[in-house]
């Protein structure tokens, strides 16, 4: 066969297996107990980002967000609880968003939105209410 076949099929297979890669990330992501929906936006130095869309999965101590379309094994944000603020929400408006929240927090005093349902605002804002007192790292 020809250099330039080889050349090809080896770039579609390539192109196969980070495809599925990237299609199991966010089946396994998607599927897992603790996640929802959440975009995110960034608010430094009076910018405003575009919203980048993802996931949310709660783990006991931590608030861990993941990009959607992404190849990455490690989520892009990790907030910790004990310094995750949540400083208010509003309604999100467009066309087709019904039920959602802009919701504005914080981090370690850096500003950020987060838009998500209110079903997905409700569960966040228990989370954050209910830390546990803990001291050094040690849960009472």
């Amino acid at each position: 066969m020809n250099t330039l076949v080889w050349i090809i099929v080896g770039v579609v297979i390539a192109l196969v297996v980070v495809c599925a890669y990237g299609y199991s990330r966010l089946r396994r992501l998607s599927t897992q107990i603790g996640t929802f929906d959440c975009s995110y936006r960034s608010q430094s130095a009076g910018k405003t980002e575009h919203w980048k869309n993802g996931l949310c999965e709660y783990e006991s101590d931590r608030l861990l967000w993941w990009r959607l379309y992404s190849l990455s094994h490690k989520p892009r944000f990790v907030w910790l609880r004990e310094h995750f603020d949540l400083l208010g929400r509003t309604a999100f408006h467009e066309a087709d968003a019904h039920n959602m929240y802009v919701v504005h927090c914080e981090y370690k005093g850096v500003p950020f939105e987060l838009v998500m349902s209110t079903e997905a605002y409700h569960g966040l804002s228990s989370w954050v209410e209910s830390a546990p007192p803990n001291h050094r790292g040690y849960v009472f």
